[in-house]
């Protein structure tokens, strides 16, 4: 009889390793899209290709789903069954998002400020685009991150733990759409000011502005 326990008690454990181990896969899964969404983005925005670079925003915050959410939980409560409730910590650091602040994005000077060259002012739009690049990066960064951690505790079956680098990877996702959208406004104003700095993109400008010029002269001979 006392063999017969045994084998059960060990064919649950196992049920509940490959419990595990399936979850687990599935979040390692979740934090490879996150990480290779954020190695791409570095060379989308590189290039200055807004349209890419939108997707990857839409992407990675579809990708921290509800689905994401119950699996992470799920993983936690087992992980807890498994190794039993981690004791408390005390010496949690609360992380925050990466913001951007004002001060970094300084306006760029009007074409007809006489103190101000206009070599100065391309600069200008030159760093605002960097800036908001970099922001982009660090959200994306970050988010990877959070995970990575969330995912982490979870395992250990630590569900607050988990739930809160969740939470935190969420909102920098949720910061990404606008985040694309500043970058791109500031990719306009300098593509208007300079499209000569943006190498293809700026060629296709030009192509794009000298086709409207021709086919408005045309329309206005007709």
């Amino acid at each position: 009889m006392r063999d017969s326990v045994l084998s059960t008690a060990d064919e649950v454990l196992e049920r509940l390793e490959e419990e595990i181990a399936f979850l687990a896969e599935g979040l390692a899964g979740v934090s490879g899209q996150l990480h290779d969404l954020t190695f791409a983005l570095g060379g989308l925005l590189a290039g200055h290709d807004h349209e890419q670079v939108r997707n990857a925003t839409d992407q990675v915050v579809a990708i921290l789903g509800e689905q994401v959410r119950r699996d992470l939980t799920a993983l936690a409560g087992l992980g807890a069954i498994r190794h039993g409730h981690p004791p408390a910590h005390d010496d949690d650091v609360t992380a925050s998002v990466p913001a951007l602040a004002v001060e970094a994005l300084a306006a760029a000077p009007e074409e007809d400020e006489a103190d101000e060259s206009e070599a100065a002012r391309i600069a200008n739009l030159r760093d605002r685009l960097a800036t908001t690049a970099e922001h982009l990066r660090r959200l994306l960064a970050f988010a990877a991150g959070r995970f990575d951690l969330a995912r982490t505790a979870a395992e250990r079956g630590d569900a607050d733990r988990a739930l809160d680098g969740l939470r935190l990877a969420r909102e920098a996702t949720g910061s990404a759409p606008d985040g694309y959208h500043l970058w791109a406004r500031c990719l306009v104003e300098l593509a208007e000011a300079s499209p000569e700095s943006l190498g293809d993109l700026g060629q296709r400008l030009r192509d794009v502005a000298a086709f409207r010029d021709t086919a408005r002269s045309a329309g206005t001979g007709r």
